[in-house]
C-alpha cells in the first residue's frame, strides 16, 4: 500500500502542472492586452501611471526606467542588462516597487519581451509572475 503512495502524489503533481501554466499563460495574456504604463506582480497591480499625477524617466545609458507619481510615493523601476529590441528577446533586470506597506526588489528577474508598440515595451517574467510595461523616451 504504501509503496503506491509515491507514485499516486507523482501523478498528481504532473496532474496540476498544465493547470498551472494555462493559468500563467491568461495572466501574461491579461498583462498584454491593457495599453497602460504599468506594473503587474501576480493578480496584483501596485502601479498604473496617469499622465496627470506621475512622470516618467528613461536612461539609455544606465538602460534604466522609471514611473512615478509626482511625489514619488508610488512608482517602479528597473534597470535592464539591454535595452529591449524585439519580441522574445530575454533580458535581466533589477525591479523595484512600491505596495501599500513597503519597498521591494526583485534582483536578477529574467524578462521577455512579449510585445512592442512603437517605442512601448511590455516586459514579462514568467518564473516571477511579474509583468512591467517600459516606454523609451528620448
Amino acid at each position: 500500500m504504501t509503496s503506491r503512495r509515491p507514485l499516486f502524489l507523482i501523478l498528481l503533481l504532473a496532474s496540476l502542472l498544465p493547470v498551472s501554466s494555462c493559468s500563467d499563460q491568461r495572466m501574461q495574456n491579461a498583462f498584454c492586452e491593457s495599453e497602460e504604463i504599468r506594473l503587474m506582480v501576480g493578480g496584483d497591480i501596485p502601479f498604473v501611471y496617469d499622465p496627470g499625477t506621475c512622470q516618467m524617466a528613461f536612461s539609455r545609458d544606465l538602460r534604466e526606467f522609471r514611473a512615478h507619481t509626482d511625489n514619488m510615493s508610488d512608482f517602479y523601476a528597473v534597470t535592464l542588462s539591454d535595452i529591449p529590441s524585439s519580441i522574445g528577446q530575454r533580458v535581466s533586470g533589477n525591479l523595484i516597487w512600491t505596495t501599500r506597506e513597503e519597498v521591494l526588489t526583485r534582483k536578477n528577474l529574467t524578462l521577455e519581451v512579449v510585445r512592442i508598440e512603437g517605442e512601448q515595451f511590455w516586459l514579462w517574467s514568467q518564473t516571477g509572475r511579474i509583468g512591467l510595461t517600459i516606454k523609451i523616451l528620448e
